[in-house]
């Protein structure tokens, strides 16, 4: 009965104490002298001591993700010093994890922004060493820190597909009826593989198994690189490799898998 009656009193002193300092009564002095009042004083600075909050981290976005934002359409936005900065540090951060092609750090006048009509989603631009590549953040309006991120190939739109098949002797425009002839002979050869190159790095190639057929596909660097979740018959892989070399995006909306190379 004592010690629980001692219990009572230690933390009704306490609580006084505890209110003593939060109304700001007890002179320094006392605090740093009496041992109860230091000990409160210690808790109560590391309970309101400010602590940066750490950001919430960015993702890797797939490609379909990004053309479901462009499709709700885009304008012009004239991006802050601040979400500019933001975006280079973040590529920084991400130069290894992404094989960032990170040249010298470009000026803020060469960060560009478009922003999405519906979801006020700021994409933000860092140029890459590759021509027309660019490194793109995203920020939700008014967050000071991006919630997505993505490398991307403009360049490559504008370039005409070229078809590769080393083990059939094949080097040639990737049209229609070229991958409709030459895709599904990979099941006859199961080492031969075949590669529709966009530009440089961005690439889209195909394999065969007694499994299926097998995609997978690359935007710029090998940081960026995806596998079909599930192999496919030679139909599907042919459909999505003429969608691929057609400059379509039915191909994206498949189930990819990133791997690290």
């Amino acid at each position: 009965m004592v010690g629980a009656k001692s219990l009572k009193a230690s933390g009704k002193t306490a609580v006084n104490w505890t209110g003593r300092l939060l109304a700001g009564i007890l002179s320094p002095q006392i605090v740093l002298t009496h041992p109860v009042a230091s000990m409160l004083a210690r808790k109560i600075a590391s309970l309101f001591a400010s602590r940066s909050a750490a950001p919430t981290p960015s993702r890797l976005m797939q490609l379909h993700e990004y053309l479901a934002l462009l499709q709700e359409g885009t304008e012009e936005f004239a991006a802050g010093e601040r979400i500019k900065r933001d975006a280079l540090s973040l590529a920084q951060r991400l130069r290894e994890e992404l094989r960032l092609p990170l040249g010298p750090e470009p000026s803020l006048e060469l960060v560009l922004a478009r922003r999405c009509k519906v979801q006020r989603i700021s994409l933000v631009h860092v140029p890459l060493a590759a021509k027309d590549c660019f490194f793109i953040a995203m920020y939700h309006q008014d967050a000071s820190s991006a919630h997505a991120h993505l490398v991307f190939d403009i360049g490559a739109e504008y370039q005409r597909p070229f078809l590769e098949c080393p083990d059939f002797g094949v080097g040639e425009e990737a049209t229609e009826d070229n991958l409709r002839h030459w895709i599904p002979r990979l099941a006859e050869a199961p080492d031969a593989f075949a590669i529709v190159e966009r530009r440089d790095g961005t690439y889209m190639q195909v394999y065969a198994d007694d499994r299926g057929f097998h995609l997978e596909h690359q935007l710029v660097t090998t940081g960026c690189h995806y596998r079909a979740a599930q192999p496919m018959s030679s139909e599907a892989a042919v459909d999505a490799l003429v969608s691929y070399a057609c400059g379509k995006y039915e191909w994206a909306n498949r189930a990819w898998d990133r791997m690290v190379l």
